[in-house]
């Protein structure tokens, strides 16, 4: 069973933070898909992406939802997959 940074091994459903292969930051998501027996590439993680809304809307566009900060001001919040290792990340709570 692959394994967290701290030695914690990795499950389906952990809550965790970490720097997936194709996102420039750290991410904090959950565990989607675990690969045994593989070292690289073993897992998946769901996450939120907070951006500016786009200025311009395709008809149908549900790709992202928009909240409403508390400057009335509106952030689009996407729900995104990548991949990566799991020792790259830590589990939470």
């Amino acid at each position: 069973m692959p394994h967290y940074a701290d030695g914690t091994p990795a499950q389906i459903g952990d809550k965790v933070k970490g720097k997936p292969y194709n996102t420039a930051h750290e991410v904090v998501g959950e565990i989607v898909s675990i690969t045994i027996g593989s070292e690289v590439c073993n897992c998946e993680v769901v996450f939120v992406e907070l951006s500016d809304p786009p200025s311009v809307l395709q008809s149908g566009d549900i790709s992202f939802f928009a909240i409403r900060r508390l400057d009335g001001k509106f952030l689009a919040a996407k729900v995104k997959t990548d991949y990566g290792e799991t020792r790259a990340f830590t589990k939470i709570l």
